[in-house]
């Protein structure tokens, strides 16, 4: 005859039964703490350290490093709870330690890290081609006031054409709240080009030219670097440029050699 006591726990049974643990609620505790650390940081003290924005794509940059420090910070925190409480409670002594219970055999744990870890996933995978959507050159391209730069890298330094005004320079200076397309190249080995507080880094690549998009919305300095390992002096391929205002810009066109419209 078959009774209750001889059924296996149903998956609710489980879960009270582990839910009542000793150990899985200290670590609970202790993740919960992690977590609202983290999301603290996340939301007040890492923004601090953060260059500054001086374009709409440094703004969603920022964002979306900051949300994704609040939305990972439960898993990181139950990882460091774990860990807090086992360290808290290593066992001693000269006795081998005791088994633990099974977690890859308990259903309502995998059931729960699967669901959570896959909706991150899909999160991170989704928002990521969102951003790239927005980041794309091709709206920039369409537009007629766009200002075009040829970004060209070598070994250990950076070079920008101004087709539009016919020159060169070592310099990246642009007019405020004008749309801006780099054409970005290298005539030796792969760099990165990164005017740091445009929101933009992008590889220059040998023999291929790749786009990329920015509005400059503050004046000030900007700091171009190369963010890509290419050489013994890799460090020093640095530059500064100025977001001016069109006046500005005009002037240092014709201190340069070049031709306004």
């Amino acid at each position: 005859m078959i009774t209750s006591d001889s059924l296996p726990p149903s998956i609710g049974d489980r879960t009270r039964k582990f839910i009542k643990r000793h150990d899985v609620r200290m670590s609970f505790l202790y993740g919960s703490f992690f977590t609202l650390l983290f999301i603290f940081l996340g939301l007040s003290f890492y923004p601090k350290f953060m260059p500054k924005i001086m374009s709409e794509q440094m703004q969603n940059g920022k964002e979306v490093i900051v949300y994704f420090t609040v939305i990972s910070a439960p898993i990181a925190g139950l990882v460091l709870g774990i860990a807090l409480y086992t360290f808290l409670n290593r066992h001693k002594g000269d006795t081998p330690p005791p088994d633990g219970p099974a977690i890859r055999t308990n259903t309502p744990v995998i059931l729960v890290w699967t669901v959570v870890s896959s909706l991150f996933c899909l999160v991170a995978i989704v928002w990521g081609l969102v951003e790239m959507n927005v980041a794309s050159s091709e709206a920039a391209e369409n537009e007629p006031n766009a200002i075009v730069v040829e970004v060209t890298g070598s070994q250990w330094v950076w070079n920008f054409n101004y087709p539009e005004y016919g020159f060169s320079t070592d310099k990246l200076n642009l007019p405020i709240d004008r749309p801006v397309v780099f054409r970005i190249t290298s005539v030796d080995v792969n760099h990165s080009f990164w005017p740091v507080q445009l929101g933009v880094k992008v590889d220059a690549n040998r023999y291929a030219v790749t786009t990329a998009r920015t509005t400059p919305n503050v004046l000030g300095v900007i700091d171009i670097k190369c963010a890509e390992l290419c050489g013994l002096y890799h460090a020093y391929m640095e530059s500064e440029g100025e977001i001016m205002t069109a006046a500005n810009f005009n002037s240092w066109v014709k201190a340069e050699g070049g031709h306004t419209a």
